[in-house]
């Protein structure tokens, strides 16, 4: 049975840097294939904290979004533990091509020996790891930065990750049977490249998935009290919503078509 466990939820500078929330990514292992998406800081440990441990050994591949701090920063020694401590060649890297290259990359030089194949994300192309078919959706933030939507066959899982709210969005994640979003504020404000919870609630509804999850919070949506204002949107909307927390684990059944 696959599942998907988030090691983190931190969103935001404040949160991650007073560690109000762990800022680690999220693990997920689907029809007997295991990622890590956005290894933000400490995730390394947190993998080995956990229990059961998780290990990086046995990972197929890491996806990364985008660049910034709190989904990149334990990119590099993710790597080097997915290749056995650099004992071997081994794994996936997805990424921005603004992660590997130009002025600022976030992926160091001497770590792109340890996985077996490097590529860069691009809207419109399939890319496959394992058993999982991996379609990038491109954001709005400021850097480049990709959501990702995943196939296997344990349904078609979506992560909206960091992102101003445009209109095309819901079309892209149309089908999703879980959905993830990244919901750093609870009221909108102008101006910022997050989604807030009323952006969420209206991609919510219009692709209805079996299973809609929310995580990545900044201080305003941890002082509402995520679970609650979940609970509440389950009623509202008829369709189950969740409050990721730190180390929760959702078994492919939550979510997985009939």
């Amino acid at each position: 049975m696959g599942y998907v466990k988030f090691l983190g939820t931190a969103g935001a500078q404040f949160v991650v840097a007073r560690q109000l929330r762990y800022s680690a990514g999220t693990w997920m292992e689907l029809a007997g294939t295991q990622l890590l998406l956005d290894p933000g800081p400490g995730t390394l440990l947190r993998c080995r904290k956990v229990r059961p441990p998780l290990d990086p050994a046995r990972l197929q591949g890491i996806l990364l979004s985008h660049k910034h701090l709190d989904h990149s920063t334990d990119v590099n020694i993710m790597l080097e533990a997915m290749a056995g401590g650099g004992t071997k060649r081994r794994g996936v890297l997805l990424a921005p091509a603004d992660a590997l290259e130009g002025d600022d990359p976030v992926v160091l030089g001497y770590v792109r020996r340890f996985p077996e194949h490097i590529e860069a994300l691009a809207e419109g192309k399939a890319y496959r790891i394992g058993k999982v078919e991996i379609h990038p959706v491109a954001h709005r933030h400021g850097v480049e930065t990709y959501g990702l939507i995943l196939e296997s066959a344990e349904g078609r899982l979506g992560f909206v990750v960091d992102t101003r709210f445009f209109p095309e969005l819901s079309q892209r994640y149309q089908g999703c049977h879980l959905l993830v979003l990244n919901v750093v504020r609870r009221e909108w404000s102008p101006g910022v490249d997050h989604l807030s919870l009323p952006e969420a609630v209206e991609l919510i509804k219009a692709v209805r998935p079996k299973l809609a999850v929310l995580t990545h919070f900044g201080m305003t949506m941890l002082r509402a009290r995520p679970r609650e204002l979940a609970t509440g949107l389950s009623e509202k909307l008829g369709i189950e919503v969740l409050a990721a927390s730190d180390g929760l684990t959702l078994q492919a059944d939550r979510w997985t078509p009939p």
